[in-house]
């Protein structure tokens, strides 16, 4: 398996262990609260996928844009949907400018700082998720036994799981598999007709 394979799995893992605790307790979590949480999970969410897709595929600058928006408001309309409908427009909209906001970002990080933009970004994001879940946590009284004990009373496995996915993405190095393209030479050819 390779390094980019097991970090999808990891980030899917907390995403969907993020997007399980609001669905099973999604009763106990007030509109506010949900409000919040659609907020921070599309904004989260959009800026992280349009940094990546934005640094990786640097040339294709209006369709990673579009499909970080697309992520970022998806997810953030998922996060909000057992809550209230207030909670979907915050979701969606927040994760629309978040993804529009990562995609920038990926397209100005230069290449020789790219692998430690990488890393501040998995480091944010995994932090604010973690904190966001245990903000739902103190916001919900949470009272079960069995399965759901272990996945959303405690807080170890998903500390754990977002400690590997740190542990990967520092492992990870991005190498430029293609030059960059000197855009200087389309300008001057329209002056040369």
């Amino acid at each position: 398996m390779t390094i980019e394979f097991i970090l999808i799995i990891l980030y899917t893992m907390i995403v969907f262990w993020l997007f399980s605790f609001i669905f099973v307790f999604r009763n106990k979590i007030s509109c506010m609260a949900g409000m919040m949480i659609a907020m921070i999970v599309g904004m989260v969410l959009g800026l992280s996928a349009g940094m990546f897709l934005a640094m990786f595929y640097p040339d294709h600058f209006f369709e990673i844009t579009v499909v970080s928006i697309l992520i970022g408001a998806i997810t953030g309309t998922i996060a909000g949907f057992p809550i209230s409908i207030m909670a979907v427009l915050d979701g969606f909209l927040s994760g629309a400018m978040g993804g529009m906001m990562g995609a920038m970002l990926g397209i100005m990080v230069s290449q020789e700082t790219i692998n430690q933009t990488l890393n501040v970004i998995v480091v944010i994001s995994g932090g604010v998720l973690f904190i966001l879940f245990l903000m739902i946590q103190s916001e919900i009284n949470i009272k079960e036994k069995g399965w759901k004990n272990f996945f959303f009373v405690k807080r170890l496995p998903l500390f754990l799981v977002i400690i590997l996915a740190f542990y990967f993405t520092h492992l990870f190095s991005y190498s430029e598999k293609h030059e960059e393209i000197d855009h200087s030479i389309h300008s001057n050819s329209h002056w040369e007709e």
